[in-house]
């Protein structure tokens, strides 16, 4: 996981997201209403997505350190931006895609809700001091005990 690096899941989920707000027709000809409004939790659903990934790949470049409210707050703000940005992006490229404020709204709702999961479930996730400590002094003696022959 550490070859990896921390910007990829953030990076391929935007590339997604991307690609399903503007292009004109990414699922093809499939027509997918299983209720009226679903394309709103759609919206929802893929910025809440995104959100998550942008913390994700923001706790594993601090070193799995606990990210602070300031820090989530920042990544959700930022991730409502591009929501922001595709819906006006679909009206500019001229996709025939249309520009709509309840999309607006579900791709903010959805970069919170992000935030806020990531706060109230992200304990489930964190690692302790001590074991970021462990995690950092065995690899520190991995090293060295390859160089020892123990």
């Amino acid at each position: 996981m550490q070859r990896v690096p921390h910007w990829l899941l953030a990076a391929t989920c935007l590339i997604l997201v991307l690609w399903l707000t503007l292009s004109p027709h990414p699922l093809g000809d499939a027509k997918i209403d299983f209720f009226f409004g679903i394309d709103k939790v759609a919206h929802c659903v893929m910025f809440m997505g995104l959100t998550l990934c942008f913390l994700f790949d923001a706790m594993r470049a601090k070193g799995w350190h606990i990210l602070t409210l300031p820090v989530i707050s920042i990544w959700s703000i930022i991730s409502m931006l591009i929501g922001f940005f595709t819906e006006y992006m679909q009206h500019a490229m001229h996709v025939g895609r249309a520009f709509e404020y309840p999309d607006m709204v579900a791709d903010a709702f959805g970069a919170i809700a992000g935030g806020a999961l990531w706060i109230l479930i992200g304990g489930a996730f964190r690692l302790t001091d001590n074991e970021i400590r462990d995690i950092e002094d065995k690899s520190l003696r991995g090293t060295s005990d390859v160089n020892r022959g123990d």
